[in-house]
């Protein structure tokens, strides 16, 4: 079994980053009849894109041949991509090392992420009809009815 895990500088002892698509690095974990038997560390190639990090990062898994990812939260369109490849998904505290998220993953402890819009505790903005008073020459900024991937704030006109 191949469990990739998002890291920052990478390894065993590394925390599980938070972000997937932005992740630095990933750490390959290969594990057989229960024990990790090999990791190796390697550069995540959507980590400085501009736009589509998420889905160059989960084409990326996908091509290393992934059977599991574990990071602390997943975007909507590397979920959906790692989702449409059948690769397994599991959230990981980010104060959980490497080593301690695999183990736990192999006892059944950890959760997969949820497949709402704002995917594994990701917010997300978009934009809406909001109301309020602005000051001075500024716009009104008010909460409104948010239309977008991960709802939330709108903005106010």
């Amino acid at each position: 079994m191949r469990i990739i895990v998002t890291t920052v500088r990478g390894g065993l002892d590394d925390l599980v980053n938070p972000a997937f698509g932005r992740t630095p690095t990933f750490t390959i974990v290969d594990v057989e009849n229960g024990e990790i038997v090999n990791v190796q560390v390697v550069p995540n190639p959507g980590y400085s894109q501009p736009r589509g990090a998420g889905v160059t990062a989960a084409q990326f898994v996908i091509d290393q041949g992934a059977d599991v990812v574990i990071s602390g939260e997943f975007g909507p369109n590397s979920y959906g991509a790692l989702q449409a490849a059948g690769i397994r998904m599991a959230t990981a505290p980010p104060n959980m090392t490497v080593r301690e998220a695999v183990e736990a993953f192999l006892r059944g402890e950890l959760s997969g992420p949820s497949a709402g819009p704002g995917v594994g505790g990701m917010g997300g903005y978009g934009q809406g009809m909001g109301r309020g008073m602005g000051r001075g020459m500024g716009r009104g900024r008010g909460g409104g009815m948010g239309r977008g991937r991960g709802g939330g704030w709108g903005r106010g006109w």
